[in-house]
């Protein structure tokens, strides 16, 4: 992913690692003073924002008619340009209203199950960094596959958090031929897999993990770039490792970029969950460290004069 279109979805801060970080999205000045105006009554969202959200499901819908007369290779004639467009473009509501058709469309023929309006409402809202709420039953797993293949498909990193393996790769299953049919790889990370494993799946468009596990190795990679000396020695390695291995890129870093996460049941991974703190640990080889501490950790092995 080149660093113009990073800069074109508003990429404000590369990390040592080249980890994309996206800017959190801000309410504009009207629907802030909307949200003062009216206080506690604004908790679901401002007026103006829900008509847009409104707005955007019907535009969606009026494309229906237009994908039903296409077949399949007209709808993947249609998939080449959207995702030739994201990626110049950026999420602009025209191109995303496009593809969040699409999407509806491919569903419906590969799932046989079609997005109601309140489902793009609420791809749409998750797509622009908002939390949606939905009721049991609306249908989470096909609102987030609106928002992850728009992404997916302007070349960004996707992340799919759940709360435990299950639900990960029964979605991640269930999901996939939507996904192929775009041109996207579904990647799924599990506990114990090993580390060559998880390179591959992250390496995906779109990648299914458990939250713990992403945390982890989110660490993990953190403490492996700390060991490395300078942004551009981490680039120059991951070269090389890209050039022994093409398929899994460089072996030491594990994610490939933090741009953009769908978090499903976000209230207990975000708030239950977070209470309990993730803590890793790593060796560190200190020399004068050891030379200090060792006499008085094994005392036989004191050298006397």
């Amino acid at each position: 992913m080149s660093r113009a279109l990073l800069e074109r979805w508003q990429v404000h801060e590369f990390a040592p690692g080249l980890y994309p970080e996206r800017r959190d999205p801000k309410d504009d000045r009207l629907d802030r003073f909307l949200g003062r105006l009216l206080g506690r009554w604004a908790q679901a969202g401002s007026p103006l924002r829900l008509h847009r959200l409104r707005r955007f499901a019907e535009r969606v819908q009026a494309l229906e008619d237009a994908l039903l007369a296409d077949d399949d290779a007209g709808l993947r004639s249609r998939v080449l340009a959207v995702r030739a467009a994201l990626a110049v473009q950026g999420p602009a509501e025209a191109l995303v209203a496009e593809c969040f058709a699409l999407v509806r469309e491919v569903c419906s023929r590969q799932l046989g199950r079609r997005h109601y309006p309140v489902q793009l409402m609420g791809g749409y809202a998750m797509l622009g960094g908002a939390l949606a709420e939905m009721q049991t039953g609306e249908g989470k797993t096909l609102t987030a596959v609106l928002a992850a293949v728009t992404v997916g498909l302007a070349g960004a990193p996707v992340h799919v958090i759940t709360v435990n393996p299950y639900l990960a790769a029964r979605d991640a299953q269930y999901l996939a031929p939507v996904y192929e049919f775009f041109g996207l790889r579904v990647g799924l990370i599990v506990p114990d897999q090993e580390p060559a494993q998880r390179v591959v799946a992250y390496a995906a468009d779109v990648t299914y993990c458990v939250n713990k596990d992403l945390v982890f190795d989110y660490l993990r990679d953190r403490i492996t770039r700390k060991r490395v000396r300078g942004g551009q020695r981490a680039l120059l390695d991951g070269w090389l490792a890209a050039q022994r291995s093409p398929a899994q890129g460089s072996a030491s870093v594990l994610l490939r970029g933090l741009y953009f996460a769908i978090v499903d049941e976000a209230d207990s991974v975000l708030i239950d969950e977070a209470r309990t703190p993730l803590i890793i640990s790593s060796d560190v080889d200190d020399p004068n460290g050891r030379a200090l501490y060792e006499p008085y950790l094994f005392p036989d092995l004191r050298w006397t004069p």
